[in-house]
């Protein structure tokens, strides 16, 4: 039969040092014109060529989990940026007919509230790492949510059988969902917390501000690294503000809630949905 050819090729191969001329960035990355790497200690080395081939040489004795999250984290991130995709650190789920987005640092809560979002009966769209193409789209990625146990606990989920990630308290949840196209995206709210309120409230942002929350949001920003780079992000971070509100949602430090945070949400989105 015939097969087409994949869009990415991953192979164990050879990883050289950094080269010489490559830029240096933390974390043990570096890049190139063509060229993005990665090494981590006891773990991997990793190089990314032109969105198209991603090379891995694991470290003797590393787990296979460890390579893993690597693999479907940064890396993942290097080859969609390669493609030209708007790559940001956020959750999605199906809304209807539009992808909505919920962006936030690690540890923000993003993934508990995808969780949440999932056993209302939202599809799960990606979790973590989205790519937003040239026309808005949000598309798809591996049906499953990283959650810490004490997530876990909080929608009833235990972790006996689930994928332990990287030796910590975090489990890999599978999601079921039917296929799913790339959506257009609807919203994006940008989780963050506060002493200064009681209830969670939901803000637009404008200007520099829209600006600045999507440049923060932008998975591994350090990839974009040339003058070129940089004014094509600024371009899709305006398009993508053109299309969709970017909002804050900002929570009460000590008494905010997935469920409350869920509700919050959701009549923003539905209320826009409706407005003509």
């Amino acid at each position: 039969h015939d097969v087409e050819a994949p869009d990415v090729v991953i192979e164990r191969a050879a990883v050289e040092e950094r080269p010489l001329g490559a830029v240096g960035l933390p974390w043990g990355m570096w890049r190139d014109d063509h060229h993005f790497g990665l090494s981590v200690i006891d773990v991997a080395r990793f190089q990314v060529t032109d969105g198209a081939r991603v090379r891995v040489e694991e470290s003797p004795g590393a787990p296979a989990g460890h390579v893993r999250l690597f693999l479907l984290g940064t890396v993942l991130g290097a080859v969609l940026t390669q493609r030209g995709y708007l790559t940001l650190h956020a959750n999605a789920v199906r809304v209807g007919d539009h992808a909505l987005l919920v962006m936030g640092p690690s540890g923000a809560g993003k993934s508990t509230l995808a969780a949440e979002l999932s056993r209302r009966g939202l599809d799960l769209l990606a979790d973590d790492v989205v790519p937003v193409d040239a026309d808005g789209l949000a598309w798809p990625g591996l049906a499953r949510v990283k959650l810490w146990a004490d997530a876990l606990d909080r929608i009833g989920v235990g972790s006996e059988g689930l994928e332990r990630i990287a030796g910590v308290d975090k489990f890999s949840l599978p999601i079921e969902r039917g296929p799913l196209d790339a959506l257009p995206v609807g919203g994006l709210y940008a989780l963050e917390t506060s002493d200064a309120v009681e209830v969670t409230r939901v803000e637009p942002t404008r200007g520099f501000e829209t600006f600045s929350l999507l440049r923060a949001n932008t998975y591994r920003p350090e990839l974009i690294h040339d003058t070129a780079e940089a004014q094509r992000h600024v371009d899709r971070c305006a398009a993508l503000a053109r299309q969709a509100a970017v909002l804050r949602v900002v929570r009460p430090s000590g008494t905010m809630s997935p469920e409350e945070t869920a509700d919050a949400i959701l009549a923003d989105f539905d209320a826009r949905e409706e407005t003509p």
